[in-house]
């Protein structure tokens, strides 16, 4: 049934009549949707409204997504809504005739895509919202928007700030003729979550190329924009504490030594570190001091002055930056809070914890005006403090400032060591203290600086672990180490002859350790049970996953793993049962008193015994005496290296022990310093 009104009282505007057609759906037939769509094309000079019941509402819908303006139930729409509903048909329409081939061409195309799509004129009416656009925004099949949606529509940039200035909404600028894309926006509505629209749009013309409208497209973001935003905070936030990371600090310390500098007004860095905070994850497991550096996040964020700001720079470490303050004693205050509070008790459920920091401060402009120099000098007097015994606070000052400049120089240097060849190797013996035969040597590094001299490795390892230039070194150290070996076994035919070999925490946690070793190996034909790694005690205990690997994997190369500095922990015994080590060092600091130390010597033969049960080898460095030796040898251990034996030398004098050691002549015989 085809209804024509032909004289509706028309907005403002528009021509005095315009006839409107209202047609009755009836019920489907198999070819329904096909008679529908002629019928709507041979009514093309009309706007065209589909009349039904509410309980057959869907049929509304489908004349409408074949190209009806709008549909009517008419048992359920009051005078006011159905006035409302012709008027928009109108001027759709009117907007329609008026479009472009193009647009038209445009407009036929976006109506059936999955991206929405909504045209408004150039009054900011909205005229149409296609099928996808009320499904992403969840708008029901009958609802129009008011006159002010257009402002309300996207009004929250992608950020979550309000949209201050009209101009910039999406639909203002589609309207006024910007074509844009990409414009990511929120869209807000009542009872529903926050979405994140990608916004694209175009004005839209007539004819004679007059801007008479817009139109844009979009589709839903808001799963993307999320893990987006999730790696972002992740990239600016430390995961275990929910602190800044050091790349977030860095970043804010820099803009705040900019304002210092604008205002004349001085800033302090304070470097946090706990005192022997490792004995907490050795004796009571990474998971207490994990939350033990919780709650240190919370003392910080609890007790300091709104507008400081406070960050996690790795491990028991953390940073604090103090602005605007007016003299130079409160930083001392400040820190001086710290180190009380932080010094407190720390309840967890299962445990009592007491850990005290050590505090370095720097001063800006004094100590320098770059964020990496700022917090290079508070570390450095964080140092400081905990040689003054810890648990306190410490300035940086021009001696520190003296220390910071040969430290640049040195990290200057070390980036140059490897291609200058300013890297050697020394090697300390190693005997097997039963027999007192040379089995094997530690190869030590050493650093030829062209200004300071010969260097050891505490002087400038720290630096070159901080520098990240540790992996190269170590790779160097490894390839070198076993081409001497290899020599040494070939010339003196000491085919078991060993070589130990440092690694550092850094290096474990890539598993490029492991590819380094295989080369090293195969260029060198070792046989890999001549190659001993020693790590560090806390870096087998630790067991987190990337170690393990590293582990794993050198242990399938057939190398030996052995531990050092061994007993210096509180549970270093627990380092032993974890199925990857062959060996134990006893540290030097055991070994240099045991002769008068009697808690010594019971930690050495508990250590021994406990090894031998396990067979597990034991080696004791820094051995200087006779009677440490002999001690050491009434206990039964392995092996043995120290002063006493031999100091570290170059490779020309090993081979000269070496060659004596064929001769049947020992180090201990020959009286060697």
């Amino acid at each position: 049934m085809l209804t024509r009104a032909g004289t509706l009282e028309p907005p403002v505007n528009m021509p005095a009549t315009i006839d409107v057609v209202m047609f009755a759906t009836g019920p489907g037939a198999p070819d329904a949707e096909q008679k529908l769509a002629d019928l709507l094309r041979s009514l093309h000079d009309y706007p065209v409204i589909a009349l039904t019941m509410k309980a057959d509402e869907q049929r509304g819908i489908a004349a409408v997504e074949a190209g009806a303006a709008a549909y009517i139930c008419i048992d359920d729409v009051s005078a006011d809504e159905q006035e409302s509903i012709i008027e928009h048909a109108v001027r759709r329409h009117l907007l329609q005739r008026r479009l472009s081939d193009t647009d038209v061409t445009v407009l036929s195309v976006l109506r059936n895509i999955n991206d929405g799509v909504i045209v408004a004129d150039r009054a900011g009416r909205i005229l149409d919202i296609n099928p996808a656009a009320r499904s992403i925004l969840g708008l029901g099949a009958r609802w129009q928007p008011d006159s002010d949606w257009e402002q309300t529509f996207c009004c929250i940039d992608g950020n979550g700030a309000s949209v201050r200035n009209s101009a910039a909404l999406p639909l203002v600028r589609a309207r006024n003729g910007e074509k844009f894309s990409n414009h990511t926006a929120i869209y807000r509505a009542p009872e529903q979550p926050d979405m994140w629209l990608s916004i694209n749009g175009q004005g839209l013309y007539d004819g004679k190329r007059e801007l008479i409208g817009g139109l844009i497209t979009f589709r839903d973001t808001t799963d993307a924009t999320r893990q987006t935003n999730a790696l972002k905070k992740q990239a600016q936030f430390d995961e275990l504490t929910g602190l800044p990371n050091r790349n977030a600090f860095s970043a804010h310390l820099q803009r705040a030594i900019g304002r210092s500098q604008r205002k004349s007004t001085p800033l302090a860095v304070l470097f946090i570190d706990f005192d022997r905070f490792k004995s907490v994850n050795d004796t009571l497991g990474h998971d207490t001091g994990d939350a033990v550096l919780c709650e240190v996040a919370n003392r910080l964020q609890n007790n300091l002055r709104v507008g400081d700001f406070s960050a996690r720079w790795g491990g028991d470490e953390f940073v604090v930056c103090l602005e605007d303050f007016d003299e130079l004693g409160n930083a001392a205050a400040a820190a001086q809070k710290l180190v009380l509070v932080l010094s407190e008790k720390y309840a967890l459920r299962r445990s009592e914890v007491y850990a005290t920091p050590s505090i370095g401060i720097a001063i800006s402009p004094d100590s320098g005006t770059e964020a990496e120099r700022l917090v290079k000098a508070a570390d450095i007097a964080m140092f400081e403090a905990k040689k003054r015994g810890g648990g306190r606070f410490q300035y940086y000052s021009s001696t520190l400032n003296t220390k910071l400049a040969q430290r640049e120089e040195l990290e200057i240097g070390l980036r140059h060591a490897l291609v200058r060849n300013e890297f050697l190797l020394h090697y300390q013996p190693r005997i097997d203290i039963a027999s007192g035969r040379l089995i094997g040597l530690e190869a030590l590094l050493r650093w030829q600086h062209p200004r300071f001299g010969l260097l050891p490795p505490g002087r400038f390892l720290p630096i070159l672990e901080s520098s990240g230039l540790i992996h190269s070194a170590g790779d160097w150290v490894i390839e070198n180490a076993c081409r001497q070996l290899a020599a040494w076994q070939r010339q003196f035919e000491l085919p078991d002859l060993s070589m130990a070999i440092n690694i550092s925490p850094a290096q474990l946690m890539h598993a490029r350790l492991i590819d380094c070793v295989a080369d090293a190996i195969a260029n060198s034909t070792l046989d890999p049970g001549c190659i001993e790694l020693e790590i560090g005690d806390g870096d087998i205990v630790r067991k987190r996953s990337a170690e393990i690997e590293t582990l794993r994997g050198l242990r399938k190369l057939g190398i030996r793993l052995s531990l050092d500095h061994f007993g210096i922990g509180d549970v270093s015994f627990a380092s032993l049962d974890n199925g990857f080590i062959d060996s134990f060092v006893l540290d030097h600091s055991l070994i240099e008193d045991v002769a008068d130390n009697q808690s010594h010597q019971r930690i050495i033969r508990a250590a021994i015994a406990m090894a031998q049960g396990l067979d597990i080898e034991v080696a004791a460095e820094g051995v200087e005496t006779l009677s440490q030796l002999e001690f050491l040898k009434s206990c039964n251990c392995d092996l043995a290296q120290g002063f006493l034996i031999s100091r570290p030398m170059q490779a020309d004098k090993v081979s000269a022990i070496l060659r004596s050691e064929i001769a049947g002549t020992r180090l201990l015989t020959r009286g060697m310093p």
